[in-house]
């Protein structure tokens, strides 16, 4: 579904932003409408000012929290671990011969996940790209080996290496572990369920984590998960690894396929841009060389967007379908008119000014709080830019922040009563029976 057209993005927060600190970019002559910077100290400037006015905001909270914070986590478990020991292997791939015995063609293992557990590459894991039964029989390929943190350059396995291979992503190919996103920041706010329809009567509950590793000292039994946890993510023993993501871990071992919910409290995710000029472009091309060497191969590649806001090929876009990061070179399938569907008439060229950002970039609160967001990024460049003084912050204190709180609170249900701690409600006469209760708060 898409957003209403007057929402405010990210580019909309940090042209706002440039405009008020009088560093906007206006073309290449300087007659063009305000675009958002594209010098690279001006433009990281805006794009620190906007996050950390998004922060302001989410700080700014009402003493019980932003209930547009509140979230429903949905957690996918498998029962099915693949194991088996390495024939051969190398940068991209890894072969198993025995597993074509079992998924006999070609693709069933697509997309699934494969953890080197033991011998040469122990802690590498990749997602399998593709799955070849034919030809090479029991092969894996992968883009690339991670190492235990998810970082690219993980050691290769080799022949001997054992494998174990998950169908959705697992801590190290453990079916009792799984990774919770970047944005959960270890508050569960509520009990855990099975999800609607799940055909079974199982009761699942929260449990101290130090219970669900004393249960598995042994041995770890196969049913309906009975218990669950939340515990800061360790890939590695005694291993200073990524600490600020969580993982959740369960018992038993699953017996099939299910999905469990709970509520949380949802944490922000920094919204991500590239900007500058090209330095040259075709019919499916960007370059800018300025930028050589600062991202990684295929960075920006299938879930980002390429748009020419200004010279030759301007109001061109496309998605990323291709990223070389030694010569920053964007590639697309080609480029589109400004509604997305028809050829572009320009393609881009030398010059241009651009911009790249994920297909899903937009300021977590809903676009019911886009003034309050903007107000509270306005504020935040008042402090940090000097040449802009228009009492912001004042603004944002005085009026945004009270209204936001006003939308916040109406968001509750009317008719359900508090979705916090319950209030005491009193009364008046006993015939009368009337409610006095004065603390509506919701």
């Amino acid at each position: 579904m898409s957003e209403p057209t007057g929402a405010l993005t990210f580019y909309g927060l940090i042209l706002r932003v440039a405009r008020e600190a009088g560093i906007a970019y206006h073309g290449a002559d300087g007659d063009e409408p305000a675009m958002i910077p594209v010098d690279y100290h001006d433009f990281e400037l805006c794009k620190r000012v906007v996050n950390d006015g998004i922060r302001m905001f989410i700080a700014d909270a009402p003493p019980k929290g932003w209930r547009w914070m509140r979230r429903i986590m949905s957690v996918s478990l498998t029962a099915t671990r693949i194991t088996g020991t390495a024939d051969s292997a190398s940068a991209t791939t890894i072969v198993d011969a025995t597993l074509a015995t079992t998924y006999d063609s070609n693709g069933d293992l697509d997309d699934y996940w494969c953890y080197i557990l033991t011998g040469t590459g122990a802690g590498s894991y990749a997602q399998i790209a593709s799955y070849t039964a034919t030809g090479t029989p029991g092969e894996c390929t992968v883009a690339d080996w991670l190492d235990q943190y998810g970082n690219p350059g993980g050691t290769n396995p080799a022949a001997d290496s054992t494998f174990a291979i998950t169908p959705i992503e697992t801590v190290g190919g453990d079916i009792t572990r799984y990774p919770l996103p970047e944005n959960f920041g270890g508050e569960v706010d509520g009990q855990i369920k099975y999800e609607a329809d799940s055909t079974h009567g199982t009761h699942i509950e929260w449990r101290d984590e130090s219970l669900i590793r004393a249960r598995q000292t042994v041995t770890t039994f196969t049913n309906y998960p009975h218990r669950a946890a939340i515990r800061p993510l360790e890939y590695g023993s005694n291993s200073f690894g990524p600490k600020r993501r969580f993982e959740f871990i369960i018992d038993y071992k699953p017996s099939a396929a299910e999905v469990v919910e709970f509520p949380y409290t949802l944490f922000f995710d920094e919204l991500r841009m590239v900007a500058g000029l090209a330095s040259g472009g075709s019919a499916t091309t960007l370059v800018d060389s300025s930028f050589a060497n600062y991202y990684p191969l295929d960075y920006f590649k299938d879930d980002w967007k390429c748009y020419v806001i200004s010279g030759t090929g301007r109001n061109a876009r496309g998605i990323v379908t291709g990223f070389t990061g030694t010569s920053f070179t964007v590639a697309v399938a080609d480029w589109l008119a400004i509604d997305d569907s028809t050829a572009s008439a320009t393609d881009a060229t030398d010059g241009d000014a651009y911009y790249l950002e994920p297909l899903s970039n937009l300021h977590p609160a809903g676009f019911r709080f886009d003034q309050a967001i903007l107000a509270a990024c306005l504020a935040q460049a008042e402090t940090d830019i000097e040449d802009v003084a228009s009492n912001f912050m004042q603004k944002y204190m005085q009026k945004a922040l009270l209204k936001a709180y006003a939308i916040d609170t109406r968001s509750a249900p009317r008719k359900l009563g508090s979705m916090n701690e319950p209030t005491e409600r009193s009364y008046g006469r006993q015939h009368g029976r009337l409610d006095a209760t004065t603390d509506h708060d919701i």
